[in-house]
């Protein structure tokens, strides 16, 4: 993704803002094989921020590192 600029008109960035909006609960699946869920509080050019239930700080994902992002609920 190009990092400086951040298209609202794009399907997926669309989409992943309705899941935030509705805070549907995700799981996102890393390149390294690794799954973290939760609900999405933000994205910007580079980053998602995912608020997970065991923990009060979000996690910042890398958009480089991720696979796949999941509706699981």
């Amino acid at each position: 993704m190009d990092s400086t600029g951040f298209d609202p008109s794009l399907p997926g960035i669309r989409l992943i803002q309705s899941w935030i909006r509705e805070q549907r609960v995700l799981g996102i699946e890393l390149n390294d094989g690794r799954r973290l869920d939760g609900r999405l509080a933000w994205q910007d050019p580079q980053y998602f921020a995912l608020q997970r239930d065991d923990s009060n700080d979000p996690v910042l994902i890398n958009r480089l590192a991720v696979l796949t992002i999941r509706p699981l609920a």
